[in-house]
């Protein structure tokens, strides 16, 4: 065991399985995925090319080829960060606080119900960010909604998740509440992800919590 008051390093497994009888946000999700998936069908599963973190790895030496996928990745990063800054505006325009106090009675909007309502709170606002970044081709299975809970209040939000990194993710924030700007999720304080999914998966989150002491006993 870690000494007392050694401190500690949180890391996360993002794609942990989930299932109803140990996920309470299983049937929510599922019940949105449902809807989700009848009002647009042609936007689901569409094909994938190779992610940015590959070609990141895969850059070894001085080549055109490197050169080609490090300004792809500036790019992208760049790109995001517009997105997140854009719907961060809106969201200032069209949000809608939940007249439902109770969380099992907010149904959360498709992104049709989004634009028909012009407007949400951060569980619909959150479709601006995802379908843009889909929109513009950012793979599908690096982009995900995410439920992620305040440590000093237990409140839940909404926001995305985009895995450059398959381990530590860019966070983009429609509303603002968790973070301004696009931040690794490792470098966010008093945040913790519970739930992960899109229109036809979804994750539980499972934190692992190592002794920075160890870690660096480790290196």
């Amino acid at each position: 065991m870690p000494p007392p008051g050694a401190p500690t390093e949180r890391t996360f497994e993002f794609f942990a399985n989930a299932t109803p009888s140990d996920d309470p946000w299983f049937e929510k999700v599922s019940e949105w995925q449902s809807r989700a998936v009848r009002e647009d069908p042609t936007s689901v599963n569409l094909p994938s090319g190779p992610g940015l973190y590959e070609l990141k790895q895969a850059a070894k030496s001085d080549l055109l080829s490197v050169k080609m996928a490090g300004f792809a990745l500036e790019q992208k990063r760049e790109l995001a960060r517009r997105i997140n800054t854009w719907a961060q505006n809106q969201s200032h325009q069209f949000y809608q606080r939940d007249q439902d106090e109770d969380p099992s009675g907010d149904q959360w909007p498709t992104f049709g119900e989004l634009l028909h309502n012009n407007g949400d709170d951060c569980d619909g606002l959150d479709l601006i960010s995802y379908r843009l970044l889909l929109d513009f081709g950012y793979p599908r299975d690096r982009i995900y909604r995410a439920i992620v809970r305040r440590d000093s209040n237990l409140k839940n939000h909404m926001v995305t998740l985009w895995f450059e990194d398959p381990k530590d993710p860019w966070v983009i924030d429609t509303t603002g509440a968790m973070v301004l700007e696009m931040t690794r999720f490792s470098g966010v304080d008093g945040w913790t992800p519970t739930k992960m999914f899109n229109e036809t998966e979804q994750f539980k989150v499972v934190q692992r919590v190592a002794s920075k002491s160890l870690a660096l006993a480790r290196d």
